[in-house]
């Protein structure tokens, strides 16, 4: 049986989830169906391209090989497929979404956008803005959205929108209540920061930290939570950001004088697929160049 793309898409999926029992629903194909592919294409090549390590399925040297060269291929051809249909996007998107922003803005966004292009098959993952970066340099997401990423190279940025910074304070802390706070005010309490794994590829820290210059810096506090938001559950939690999914007892003060960070469009370099600029395209025309936190809509 000759090899196609099919067989190729089988094997970057396996490869992306480290798993055939995890890669066969998203290919909408059977276990057994799936080993089958990946069979063919090893009986193609010559020789084997996946191996069972202790973190689930690998590819061997010669797959590690072969998965750049098939997602090269996968890409070209839909590429291909796409032209003289720049405004009817097709395919499967991978998409990462940073946990700040607020879930129902990106949610609404690509919602806006698959009914406008229901032939587009979207996928969400959701992390720090860092660790989506480096998943989309590997290859595991074809494009995310970042707050303030430091710029990888192999990568290509394209700015989205500008967010206001806010103080984010538990109902319980010393400072609540407060009608606005500048940096000077917060000098002597503790500020959360996110942790250096987190804030790896990121200059989220460093755009805090660099709030305080000319005045007395706050106590700055590193955290392991992986999900930001539940730290606003302790009494004495405050933080600077932009709008984050917190829980119900935390409360947002504005920052005087006013600042902003930015959303980044992620995207390889290389990547030339129809789906992946018309998302940019509509992200562009949808999202307002300036949020502010009052706004809780995503457009």
């Amino acid at each position: 049986m000759s090899v196609d793309l099919r067989h190729l898409r089988a094997f970057v999926v396996v490869v992306e989830e480290r798993s055939i029992s995890r890669a066969a629903p998203r290919l909408f194909i059977t276990q057994p169906a799936l080993s089958r592919q990946i069979k063919q294409l090893e009986d193609e090549v010559g020789q084997p391209l996946l191996v069972r390590g202790p973190h689930g399925v690998e590819p061997t040297e010669v797959g590690r090989e072969l998965i750049e060269k098939a997602r090269a291929a996968i890409e070209a051809t839909e590429a291909a497929l796409s032209v003289g249909e720049a405004a009817r996007p097709h395919g499967r998107l991978t998409l990462g979404f940073p946990f700040a922003g607020g879930r129902d803005r990106w949610y609404g966004l690509t919602k806006a956008f698959l009914d406008e292009f229901p032939a587009v098959d979207i996928e969400v993952r959701e992390s720090f803005s860092g660790q989506l970066q480096r998943q989309v340099l590997a290859g595991e997401l074809d494009a995310a959205v970042s707050l303030h990423p430091r710029h990888l190279q192999g990568l290509t940025y394209t700015h989205l929108l500008e967010d206001q910074l806010s103080v984010w304070l538990n109902d319980r802390h010393p400072l609540a209540g407060r009608e606005q706070l500048t940096p000077a005010e917060l000098s002597g309490y503790e500020v959360s920061l996110l942790n250096e794994t987190a804030a790896r590829d990121s200059l989220f820290n460093e755009s805090v930290r660099d709030l305080f210059q000319g005045v007395e810096p706050p106590r700055f506090k590193s955290n392991r939570e992986i999900y930001p938001p539940r730290l606003g559950a302790a009494p004495d939690y405050l933080g600077i950001s932009v709008r984050l999914d917190y829980p119900d007892e935390v409360s947002r003060i504005p920052l005087v004088p006013e600042r902003t960070m930015p959303f980044e469009y992620v995207q390889r370099v290389e990547t030339n697929r129809s789906a992946v600029r018309a998302y940019l395209a509509f992200a562009q025309e949808h999202l307002p160049a300036r949020v502010f936190a009052e706004g809780m809509d995503w457009a």
